[in-house]
C-alpha cells in the first residue's frame, strides 16, 4: 500500500519541486537512516544552537514556575525551547488542538527562555489566551533541574557540548516534566484529533518496529508511573550522549522499555507485556512515518484510521508550504480552526 501511495503522490506534486525533492531523499537516505548510523549523521546540521536564552532573568511577561504551580494529573505539557519567545502557527496550532479534544484538562505551555511583554499581548499566544485552559509559564531550566537526579549534569553543562543543543534540552524536559507532574507530553508539531481520556494511564507509542517515540508519552503519579519516571532519569543521568541526536530522547524511553517489558523485541511491547504500560501501534500517534512526511503537504487523504494525534515531522517539513488544499491545512481547519483562519495564507509559514 505505501508504494502505491508514493506512486500517487509523486503524480499529484509534479509541480511542486520542494516536495518531490524531499520525497527522493526520504527514498534515498530512508534505509539508511533507520540503522545504527542514523544518529551520527552530523552533515544535516550546519550549526550549533543558540540556548544562551536559557540563563537570562529579566524582561519576561511569563509567570515563572515556582514551589505554588501544582498541575492536576489530567495536565497535557508542550515546551517551548528555541529562545525566539513566540510560538509560530504549527506550535500554536498543536497547543489549540490539545485544549479543545481536551476541555476538562489544564494545557501547560512552558517557555525556557523569555517572552516579552509585546508577545505575550499579540500574536498566537494572545490568540490562545481565548482558551481556558491554557497557560503559559517561564522554566529557568537549572532551577526546574535541582533536586533531581538531572540536578548535575545540568549544572555540568552537559547541554553546552552537543550538536543539538536545543533538541537535547527538549529531550532532558520532557522526562524531568513528567517526573515532576505527571501528565501528558506532547511535542509542538502534532495536531491533536482527540481525547486521551480512554487511553491507558501510563502509555508511550512505537515509532517503528526498532524504536519507541518520545513524541507523546504519558506517565501517571501511580506507582507504575512513578517507576518509568524516576528509570528514564536514571537512563539519562548514567547513558547521556551529546553525539547522538535520537539517545536522549526515543532512545531513553526504548531502553527503559525493554528492561521493564518480557519482551524481545518492541513489536511485542504492549500493556500485557509491560506491567500494564501501554504501548500503541505508531498508527494512533504516528500514523504517517517521517520518510512520508510529505503527504501532509499534497492535497491528499491520509492513509489513516482514526489516529489520536497526527504529528507532522517539523523537524523535516518546516520550510514546506501548507496549501489550503493539503492534508495539513484540512487537519489544521479541523482541530486547530481559530488559529488557522487567525493565520489565513500565512498558515504553517
Amino acid at each position: 500500500m505505501v508504494f502505491e501511495y508514493i506512486r500517487l503522490v509523486a503524480s499529484k506534486a509534479k509541480r511542486n519541486k520542494s516536495i518531490l525533492l524531499a520525497a527522493l531523499i526520504f527514498t534515498v537516505l530512508g534505509p539508511f537512516m533507520n540503522s545504527s548510523m542514523a544518529p551520527d549523521l552530523y552533515f544535516l546540521t550546519w550549526s550549533y544552537d543558540n540556548i544562551t536564552c536559557y540563563y537570562l532573568y529579566k524582561d519576561d511577561a511569563l509567570r515563572p514556575i515556582d514551589d505554588t504551580f501544582a498541575p492536576p494529573p489530567t495536565s497535557i505539557h508542550f515546551h517551548e525551547t528555541s529562545c525566539k519567545g513566540w510560538l509560530n502557527s504549527r506550535q500554536a496550532c498543536a497547543i489549540e488542538s490539545a485544549a479543545r479534544a481536551h476541555p476538562n484538562w489544564q494545557i501547560n505551555v512552558f517557555f525556557t527562555g523569555p517572552v516579552s511583554e509585546e508577545m505575550f499581548a499579540s500574536g498566537s499566544i494572545q490568540t490562545l489566551k481565548k482558551f481556558k485552559n491554557i497557560q503559559f509559564l517561564r522554566l529557568y531550566f537549572k532551577e526546574y533541574a535541582k533536586g533531581t537526579p538531572l540536578e548535575s549534569l545540568v549544572n555540568d553543562g552537559a547541554l553546552n557540548r552537543t550538536r543539538w543543543r536545543i533538541s537535547h534540552t527538549s529531550d532532558f524536559l520532557r522526562y524531568l516534566t513528567l517526573y515532576k507532574w505527571g501528565g501528558v507530553y506532547l511535542d509542538l508539531d502534532v495536531v491533536v484529533a482527540k481525547s486521551f481520556d480512554n487511553l491507558a494511564p501510563n502509555w508511550a507509542a512505537r515509532e517503528s518496529e526498532e524504536l519507541i517515540a518520545a513524541g507523546a508519552l504519558s506517565f501517571s503519579y501511580d506507582s507504575l508511573g512513578r517507576l518509568v519516571a524516576e528509570a528514564t532519569l536514571r537512563d539519562l543521568k548514567e547513558n547521556y550522549r551529546g553525539d547522538i541526536w535520537s539517545h536522549n530522547g526515543p532512545g531513553v524511553i526504548t531502553r527503559v522499555l525493554y528492561k521493564l517489558c518480557n519482551a524481545n523485541t518492541v513489536s511485542e511491547m504492549s500493556a500485557s507485556t509491560c506491567q500494564g504500560f501501554g504501548v500503541y501501534g505508531p498508527e494512533l500517534f504516528y500514523p504517517v512515518l517521517w520518510k512520508y512526511a510529505y503527504f501532509y503537504f499534497l492535497d491528499m487523504e491520509l492513509p489513516v484510521n482514526h489516529p489520536y494525534s497526527y504529528h507532522v515531522w517539523n523537524k523535516i517539513t518546516s520550510s514546506f508550504v501548507v496549501g489550503k488544499d493539503t492534508a495539513y491545512a484540512r487537519l489544521a481547519q479541523k482541530y486547530c480552526p481559530t488559529i488557522y483562519y487567525a493565520y489565513g495564507d500565512d498558515f504553517g509559514i
